[in-house]
């Protein structure tokens, strides 16, 4: 695939512009490569979940909860991921839902579930064989794997036009539905939206590129941010809210629901965590 067209010559702004295999303008440089630090859990206003509670999780008690969890390994590892996917995986497009690869998007989370499977496996025969630092490492290699998978799926409503798609379709931000791309209904949910528009944000030094011409660049599209083009533009009739904050509100339920359903299917997890969960919600540092 050839991936650059000549370079055009911009007399009114005399700078040089590249145009990347779907015919959308690009950047002439590679953004950075974002820092690997993690922000300590107090400075960042994480949301704080209860995962698999069969009460709803008491926010008035957030404060000391997120107190408990600020040493918490499994949270940290958790969170690790969710920021080294910008740092490690940059410009792979299905590991951010760019550039249209939903299929390989879905196919990437569903790998990670399943690598938190494994991890899982291993940590209950080391239990049985009395290995304290085998289930300790298996089962932070789990944590790790699905901090990677709830990324992609928080991606999934920053990156594509899927709030934009919704918005006109409800009276209320609530009544909009949640994707959740790691079920069978959600990943059939994907391929219908497809059929009615859904795209992701054309990222030109991201691989593979998948769709159409003239699909926006993701900094138009992207809502990472109340302060994005995309994400800053206001819904009147969703009692103003941005689109950022909408997107924000869906990726917090999804990430609820990955959280409980990691908790249902391997109790593991919760029972060396504890019931509670802190992370951020939309983290993007690629700055494309």
């Amino acid at each position: 695939m050839r991936l650059l067209q000549p370079l055009v010559i911009s007399l009114a702004m005399m700078l040089s512009v590249s145009y990347g295999a779907q015919g959308q303008p690009v950047s002439p440089q590679k953004p950075p490569k974002p820092p690997e630090d993690v922000p300590d859990l107090r400075t960042v206003k994480p949301i704080v979940v209860c995962g698999n509670c069969d009460q709803p999780f008491d926010t008035s008690t957030h404060k000391e909860v997120l107190e408990g969890l600020v040493s918490n390994k499994y949270v940290g590892e958790l969170r690790k991921a969710l920021y080294l996917q910008d740092t490690y995986h940059q410009f792979e497009s299905k590991v951010h839902f760019d550039n249209c690869d939903f299929d390989d998007g879905i196919a990437y989370i569903d790998s990670l579930l399943a690598e938190v499977d494994r991890h899982v496996t291993a940590a209950l025969a080391a239990q049985d064989e009395k290995d304290q630092a085998a289930v300790e490492a298996s089962v932070l290699n789990a944590f790790f794997a699905l901090g990677q998978a709830l990324h992609g799926v928080q991606d999934f409503y920053a990156h594509t036009n899927y709030v934009e798609l919704s918005v006109g379709q409800v009276k209320k931000s609530t009544d909009i539905d949640v994707v959740s791309p790691w079920k069978q209904s959600g990943k059939d949910r994907i391929k219908e939206l497809i059929s009615k528009g859904l795209v992701s944000g054309y990222v030109f030094w991201g691989f593979p590129q998948m769709c159409p011409k003239g699909t926006p660049a993701h900094a138009d599209m992207a809502k990472d941010k109340a302060t994005t083009p995309s994400g800053a533009v206001k819904v009147p009739h969703l009692e103003n809210r941005n689109r950022y904050q909408i997107a924000v509100q869906l990726a917090r339920e999804a990430s609820q629901d990955l959280i409980d359903d990691a908790f249902r299917k391997w109790p593991l997890l919760k029972e060396v965590n504890g019931k509670h969960m802190a992370f951020e919600v939309l983290v993007d540092r690629r700055s494309l």
